[in-house]
């Protein structure tokens, strides 16, 4: 039902109940609903949670072109803090860069092997099915954690980016431009495929909105977005937008390059975005990570009313806690999130606090 549900709140079909996907990684809780020890058995106990839980569908980004990114670094850690121990995340130590010319040359074309196309495309498809034999309950999308500015950002830090973005507007448009015909050729790839959705993450907003000025990504971003949405939209495939931070700003320039949907994080206006685009956008998320993690259980068992008071009658509305679900939420709280997900998802229901 999973697979089902989920692809019906893609194409706006109205179903049962609120379709569901988190990104959950908290050692104890997966540990305790799927009888596995995921520190033994991470994905076996990991799919087995989401299938008892009755997810219905994973997030899921993937670039095998990042691994040309990570020559860069001078090392990569594993973030030994309460995030995951059984999934934990590997974090990279920004290189040391000298000056803006350093960032304006670079050319990924140039320093980077580049598979061919149909390489490309083979290998995703590969990694895609067996993502999807994994996760045989939910829908499996295809993805890429960079868009295009985000390749930027992982390999230079984002101070850097943005300085060089100011000092020479011409220069960064053309470093730019390489990275849209990497990612641009990526698109083109996982256009190949057999995928439903594919998730298009790029970080350009914080809690306080985009790091640029919008008329800037006007001109410079979003033209790359709707290059590289068209190659996956032309074959049917739902094209999902996320970014950290707050995405109001910027949320109907992202649906005119577009997006068939956005991935939101706590901090954008739910209330806005669902009212404007409820009826013709897939929306997922909006659920507050900080109630779970710091609230009662009466606060968390609001969140979950809140989110679904406001958008939970649109037919593309998937409920998911912002970002992802860490060690630290306290069982509990995590314990109460789902149930009352189930016991409030079904639709045109009325809530009521308490």
């Amino acid at each position: 039902m999973g697979y089902e549900r989920a692809l019906s709140a893609l194409y706006l079909e109205e179903s049962e109940r609120v379709p569901q996907v988190e990104y959950i990684s908290h050692t104890e809780f997966i540990a305790k609903i799927s009888g596995l020890n995921p520190l033994e058995k991470p994905r076996e106990a990991q799919s087995l949670a989401f299938t008892k839980l009755d997810l219905d569908m994973i997030w899921f980004t993937y670039t095998p072109l990042e691994d040309f990114i990570a020559k860069r670094y001078e090392s990569i850690e594993v973030r030994g803090d309460s995030w995951s121990q059984a999934y934990p995340t590997a974090w990279r130590r920004i290189i040391e860069v000298k000056s803006i010319d350093e960032i304006l040359d670079f050319d990924p074309f140039r320093e980077w092997s580049i598979p061919p196309l149909e390489d490309l495309a083979e290998h995703f498809r590969e990694i895609h099915g067996e993502y999807q034999s994994i996760y045989s309950g939910q829908l499996v999308p295809g993805g890429t954690y960079h868009t295009c500015l985000m390749w930027l950002i992982k390999m230079f830090g984002l101070n850097w980016v943005v300085k060089a973005a100011y000092v020479d507007p011409k220069g960064f448009e053309r470093l730019l431009g390489r990275f849209g015909e990497l990612s641009l050729l990526e698109a083109k790839a996982w256009s190949q495929t057999d995928i439903k959705a594919f998730i298009s993450h790029d970080d350009i907003c914080s809690t306080r909105g985009p790091f640029f000025p919008i008329n800037w990504m006007r001109k410079y971003l979003f033209p790359w977005y709707k290059r590289i949405w068209r190659e996956l939209k032309s074959k049917g495939i739902i094209v999902l937008f996320c970014t950290d931070g707050d995405m109001t700003p910027i949320v109907d320039d992202i649906a005119e390059a577009g997006a068939d949907g956005f991935i939101i994080e706590e901090c954008s206006n739910l209330n806005l975005i669902a009212e404007k685009y409820g009826n013709e956008k897939v929306i997922v998320g909006g659920v507050d990570i900080g109630r779970l993690t710091y609230g009662a259980i009466n606060d968390v068992i609001d969140e979950v009313k809140r989110c679904l008071r406001v958008a939970g009658s649109y037919p593309g509305y998937f409920i998911n806690v912002s970002g992802s679900i860490p060690d630290n939420v306290p069982l509990i709280n995590l314990e109460t999130y789902f149930r009352a997900v189930k016991k409030y998802g079904r639709k045109q229901r009325t809530f009521h606090r308490g």
